[in-house]
């Protein structure tokens, strides 16, 4: 059985205590008993985030995509033609 103090942890950890100073401007979020549903938040606000994000780099996403689709379409094309071409 640990002996402890009166006010603090068991004389076994003492020293280990000591060697933990205190820290200060360090945040910590835990979550409060009131937050009975955290990822309801996020999951409502996906919608209107993916279309914010989708209006906000849609300039650039298209054509990067219709380069990706033509690259890959080029890329299977021309290695169906070299694996082909002892066939003739």
């Amino acid at each position: 059985m640990a002996i402890k103090n009166a006010a603090g942890p068991s004389i076994n950890l003492m020293k280990w205590w000591a060697k933990h100073g205190v820290e200060t401007g360090r945040v910590t979020r835990h979550l409060s008993p009131n937050e009975v549903h955290p990822v309801k938040s996020l999951i409502e606000s996906i919608p209107y985030k993916t279309v914010r994000k989708v209006s906000e780099n849609g300039a650039m996403l298209l054509p990067m995509a219709f380069l990706l689709v033509a690259t890959v379409k080029w890329g299977k094309q021309a290695n169906d033609e070299h694996h082909r071409a002892h066939w003739d």
